[in-house]
């Protein structure tokens, strides 16, 4: 068996070796024959290697280019991928080939199969079609109205159609077929469904003729009829790529038909089958919803129906008002209410909306940026006829009360001719909070013009009169006119009732009025009215008028009542009581109960190590011991009073002390010692004057003048034993002109004294009086220079004025670094209160601007520790402790600090710290208190606009970052057309991220 077969394979293969040598001796003619058969045929891989083999032994120039044409076409004919660039190259390079028509039409085809259209109509165009078979033509008549349809030449393709509809067997359900859908496209739907209607059952065209048969009905507005064949489509074709559209017109009709529950059933097997519904069919899903009363399905189709700034988006915005509000989400409501009511395509929609968003912002109160006022005001502008006028014109007047924006609401109102009272009493208090405002702000004389323009208006408003009397005499209080703040708190006192929440503060502010006026006895009945009125005894206020109870008996010299009042103050407050125990210790001297004092004085320095009374402690107890005849224990006080506190105003006067004490025990060069620590340590004070006379006393005893002679002669000036008496009187002169507010005169006369006395016994006095009256000609740095040499001269009587100005004067002009050494003294060596906290809260301000953050947290941690500090300045401790540990990485303490300041947002600290919580919430990933956070700014408002669209931009951060890309557009899109502001960063960034959701 493998013989035989061996056998027959050799035969085979001899055989074929015979055949290929007898073809290769034949006329290569006859070659081209065999291919030009084989290609005739069809048999195009055959006839290729025929031609490929006739090609290589051919001359003939005219049977070659057939043969190449050929080879091109097999290509073609046989799919190869480059089989249209073979056939372009063949006619590129036999441009006059009689093969050119038939090759523009197969390359033509070539790019059809590869719906490259129109580069295959380029070729379509080349082609002459009656030099093409009859097969071929019905070919390229199909091929090209296909084309045309493809590239949009409707016309021209329908009259190919039609040629192939009437003459083609091939063609002629498919020409019937295409100009069905071209009748479809045009609208022309009998038209169309008389040529569907043909095809319905056909093998290739029935799927897609039923398709459009129902698609036409439906458009055609025959419901009933679309039922049924989509219906059917449905039944006949369940696999089929249109059963979601099928579904769509199920449901769009159904619904319209008013089958609301089939419209769901239907319209929700459309949704399984897309996940972007048309946003027509996802309205009317929305409104089948909301009629079966699934709202939270219909809000979440009206959303998708939200698009384009079209009529659709403009219903679907205020359907969707409608459905939070039936869900109680009325803060949702207003920003689809806005949104709808910004738009104008559907003017009864736009009319709706409008009110129904400045009626919600009414409602919640959710004015962020002052809309309620504009709002109503464009309503009864553009719908003056409106059904829902009267309503609005009622609620007008209340909408200026509860306006956040007072200043649009003020510029409201002095837009209406002839307003009611109800519109007025909202002016009388809008007035008041624009001057509460200003007064937070700092801007205290435009505070004050706001007061008295409330006060001005009368009673409409007793409370806002009332109010506006109290916080202009506090703007008065701080601008130190005394006389005009104790005029308003007295017909504050007088005209608020008991139960006013500032009436006992009232009190306590007429007092301090007249205190600082040495008016004793009334401000001492003023006190006593604040203590009794008072009902929280734990405020520092308390304690703080006991306080001033207890000077006025001092001053009055009632000691032991003094005493008696500086116990309670300490009773009541004991956190804060070292004033009242040194004041108690200092009246037990008063008394001679100097045993008395020195304990009470070892037991505050016990009590209170930090107490800027300190060094006085140690002074007083010095003088107590000297008046007990224990002179060594009072120096060794002495001493270390001096080491401790080189710079406070007594460390002068103890160094005078010390000196006498010296000089008594004998020891007369430590005494002359320290006589000339106070002669160098405060060069021009009286202290240093009293220092040198008292010297001359020790030099003589040492029966020494001549060193005294020539320590003097060496001071700046000359000899200063004692000021000459024509300085004293040069120098009284013209400090009297000055008292008498001739400040021309004045400072004529000031110069003329530091010329010729300019190292003086009043030099520093003079200075002062000129740097003065150089502030309040606006020469800030010839002020400036007047105070610095008050300051080198150590005059205490006009150190802590003249330090805070230079101190705010360096601030000002970027000198950061001497500002802080002026802040820094004052802080250190003020015994006033006031001007202590201003020390402080200057090193807090200038370590900022340093970037000393750790320094910012200890001396905003110092300041915040005192007493009967002001609201004000304890926000913006807070505020600028809190950025500090931001940058210490610290963000618990820096969030403890935000959030203490963050309720009060009339501040813009704590407007931006309501905006710096709800963004590191964010940043934490904490969405939910985000939110909450940017909620709460937006329900308490503020004046500063800023801060609070920073913070609304967060809120749309919070949204998008949950996915929510609808809400966070919302919020957006609301930002964009209601803030009043031009910072660009705004702007940059709104934009920016609705590109983004976009």
């Amino acid at each position: 068996m493998k013989k035989n077969m061996l056998m027959i394979t050799l035969v085979a293969v001899v055989q074929a070796g015979v055949a290929q040598q007898t073809a290769y001796r034949l006329p290569p003619e006859n070659r081209f024959n065999e291919g030009k058969t084989l290609f005739l045929e069809g048999d195009y891989a055959a006839a290729h290697e025929v031609l490929t083999e006739f090609i290589t032994r051919s001359n003939d120039a005219v049977l070659l280019e057939e043969a190449e044409y050929m080879m091109a076409a097999c290509s073609f004919y046989r799919g190869e991928e480059d089989g249209g660039e073979k056939l372009m190259a063949f006619l590129k390079e036999h441009p006059e080939s009689v093969h050119r028509n038939e090759g523009a039409f197969l390359i033509a085809s070539y790019y059809f199969d590869r719906e490259e259209w129109r580069t295959a109509k380029e070729w379509f165009d080349r082609c002459q079609i009656d030099y093409l078979t009859p097969t071929e033509q019905e070919d390229y008549g199909f091929r090209l109205a296909y084309t045309l349809l493809q590239t949009g030449v409707t016309g021209e393709a329908e009259r190919w159609y039609a040629l192939l509809y009437q003459n083609s067997k091939k063609y002629g359900d498919a020409a019937d077929y295409y100009l069905g859908y071209i009748a479809y496209t045009r609208g022309e739907y009998a038209a169309a469904l008389e040529r569907f209607d043909r095809l319905k059952n056909h093998p290739m065209y029935g799927e897609e003729a039923s398709f459009y048969a129902a698609q036409a009905v439906f458009f055609d507005g025959k419901l009933d009829e679309a039922v049924r064949l989509a219906e059917a489509f449905v039944e006949a074709y369940p696999q089929s790529d249109h059963t979601g559209e099928m579904y769509r017109i199920l449901g769009n009709a159904n619904y319209r038909l008013g089958y609301t529950n089939r419209a769901i059933t239907y319209y929700e097997k459309y949704l399984e089958k897309t996940d972007k519904p048309l946003r027509g069919d996802a309205y009317f899903m929305g409104l089948a919803y909301s009629d079966a009363g699934k709202y939270a399905d219909a809000i979440r189709m009206m959303q998708l129906a939200v698009g384009q700034q079209d009529a659709l988006t403009q219903n679907a915005q205020l359907q969707l008002g409608q459905l939070y509000l039936r869900q109680g989400d009325k803060q949702q409501a207003q920003f689809a209410f806005e949104a709808a009511s910004r738009e104008s395509f559907d003017a009864k929609a736009t009319e709706t909306a409008l009110y129904n968003y400045a009626l919600l912002v009414h409602e919640t109160n959710m004015s962020v940026f002052g809309e309620s006022i504009g709002l109503f005001e464009k309503f009864l502008q553009q719908y003056p006829d409106s059904p829902y006028a009267d309503k609005v014109n009622d609620i007008l007047a209340e909408t200026f009360l509860s306006a956040k924006d007072y200043q649009a609401a003020l510029e409201a109102i002095n837009r209406i001719a002839n307003p009611g009272r109800r519109i007025l009493e909202a002016k009388q208090m809008i007035l008041f909070q624009l001057g509460a405002q200003q007064f937070i702000n700092g801007n205290l004389n435009e505070a004050i013009r706001l007061f008295a323009s409330c006060i001005g208006m009368g009673n409409y408003d007793a409370e806002a009169r009332n109010s506006a009397y109290f916080w202009r005499g506090e703007s008065y209080y701080r601008l130190g006119n005394y006389m005009n703040a104790e005029a308003d708190f007295k017909v504050f006192v007088n005209s608020a009732r008991s139960t006013d929440k500032n009436y006992a503060l009232g009190w306590y502010s007429l007092g301090y009025a007249q205190f600082n006026q040495n008016r004793y006895a009334e401000a001492m009945r003023s006190f006593q009215q604040y203590l009794a009125a008072e009902t929280n005894k734990n405020r520092p206020e308390y304690a703080d008028a006991l306080n001033r109870l207890g000077d006025i008996h001092y001053y009055n010299r009632n000691f032991a009542e003094a005493e008696r009042r500086y116990a309670q103050a300490t009773e009541v407050n004991p956190q804060a009581a070292d004033y009242a125990a040194f004041q108690r210790a200092f009246v037990m001297g008063l008394q001679r109960n100097y045993e008395g004092k020195i304990r009470e004085l070892d037991e505050l320095m016990r009590r209170y190590p930090n107490s800027i009374y300190y060094d006085d402690a140690l002074y007083e107890k010095s003088r107590a011991l000297t008046m007990l005849g224990r002179e060594t224990e009072a120096i060794k006080v002495l001493q270390e009073l001096i080491a401790k506190f080189p710079d406070s105003p007594v460390a002068s006067q103890a160094g005078i002390q010390l000196g006498q004490l010296y000089y008594n025990a004998g020891n007369y060069p430590q005494s002359v010692a320290a006589y000339k620590r106070v002669i160098e340590k405060f060069p021009g004070s009286e202290d240093a004057r009293n220092a040198l006379i008292s010297m001359e006393t020790v030099y003589r005893d040492m029966n020494d003048i001549e060193s005294y002679i020539n320590y003097a002669n060496s001071l700046p000036g000359g000899l200063r034993i004692a000021p000459s008496q024509q300085d004293s009187l040069t120098f009284l002169a013209a400090e009297r002109v000055y008292m008498k507010g001739s400040k021309s005169e004045a400072q004529q006369a000031l110069v003329r004294y530091l010329q010729s006395y300019p190292d003086g016994a009043f030099s520093s006095d003079a200075n002062y009086y000129l740097g003065v009256m150089a502030d309040e000609k606006g020469n800030k740095n010839e002020a400036l220079g007047y105070f610095r040499k008050v300051i080198d001269a150590g005059n205490t009587k006009f150190m802590e004025n003249a330090l805070l100005y230079a101190a705010q004067a360096e601030y000002e002009k970027g000198n950061y670094r001497q500002a802080l050494a002026d802040y820094a003294k004052l802080a250190n060596m003020s015994r006033n209160a006031v001007n202590r906290q201003e020390g402080l809260m200057g090193l807090v301000r200038t370590q900022m601007k340093l970037e000393n953050y750790n320094e910012v947290v200890r001396a905003a941690t110092d300041l915040l520790g005192s007493a009967a500090l002001s609201p004000e300045m304890a926000t913006e401790a807070r505020y600028l402790r809190g950025k500090a540990y931001q940058q210490l990485k610290d963000p618990d303490k820096a969030m403890a600090d935000f959030q203490a300041i963050a309720g009060d947002t009339r501040s813009v600290y704590g407007a931006e710290a309501q905006f710096i919580l709800a963004d590191t919430y964010f940043r934490w990933k904490s969405y939910d208190r985000a939110e909450a956070q940017v909620k709460d700014f937006m329900q308490k408002g503020t004046p500063h606009q800023y801060w609070m669209a920073r913070a609304i931009i967060v809120l749309a951060d919070t949204y998008a970052a949950r996915g929510d890309a609808f809400q966070a557009k919302q919020y957006l899109q609301s930002l964009k057309a209601n803030y009043k502001g031009n910072e660009a960063d705004i702007r940059q960034m709104i934009d920016e991220r609705l590109s983004k959701l976009n």
